[in-house]
């Protein structure tokens, strides 16, 4: 199997609407055969849509198929999707996928794909077309624990994608802590007064003995 995957964007909303859109090769999908679309994401289970009906795709063909989803989707927590193909008789012919994108609707944007990824490949009689698995700390902030850096005294990290300065996770830095004069912050107690040594005075040498009678 093989697809091609570039570098994800930051979406900024959930979706509720996709839209599949899949070129078939040289063999027809085969009426009874399933496909569906199957989407993972962070801290979920995976989203199984189908995309068949037990109709037949013929070969060299164009199916586009909008999908409505029962909860939305945050494109900011897929790890990965797929195709997944069951062909309706042992006999079949592996079946060829040319191109197939997840477009994502929302209102007063333009689409955009999914991952900005296009899956292109052979699937054999039962098996799934899938994207490379991304990594979480590449993945787009959700919240501002995504972006907390578990220290203290360089101010809080904010999730605001569309901010001016935000990094490529959408994340952005907080403003250092300023403490009040003759204070220093430091990680383990926040702000402290500094602690100036006083040397110490040297002791005065003993007096020397007396010589008079």
């Amino acid at each position: 199997m093989a697809f091609a995957l570039l570098d994800s964007r930051a979406f900024a909303a959930t979706v509720t609407h996709i839209q599949v859109r899949v070129v078939t090769g040289a063999n027809e999908l085969t009426a009874g055969s399933l496909l569906e679309l199957r989407i993972y994401e962070a801290g979920r289970a995976a989203r199984h849509l189908p995309l068949t009906h037990g109709e037949a795709w013929p070969r060299d063909s164009t199916r586009i198929i909008p999908l409505a989803l029962t909860e939305p989707l945050d494109p900011r927590a897929v790890l990965r999707f797929g195709l997944y193909y069951r062909a309706a008789s042992p006999l079949a012919p592996a079946w060829e996928v040319v191109a197939a994108e997840v477009e994502l609707s929302s209102e007063g944007a333009a689409p955009e794909r999914l991952l900005n990824a296009t899956l292109t490949g052979i699937i054999e009689r039962q098996g799934e077309l899938a994207t490379g698995e991304r990594e979480p700390g590449t993945m787009a902030c959700i919240s501002d624990a995504d972006c907390d850096d578990h220290r203290n005294c360089n101010g809080h990290e904010r999730c605001a994608p569309r901010s001016a300065g935000a990094d490529a996770r959408g994340c952005v830095k907080g403003m250092p802590v300023v403490c009040p004069v003759n204070q220093v912050c430091t990680e383990e107690h926040g702000c402290r007064g500094i602690e100036t040594a006083v040397p110490a005075t040297p002791a005065a040498p003993p007096e020397a003995p007396s010589t008079q009678p």
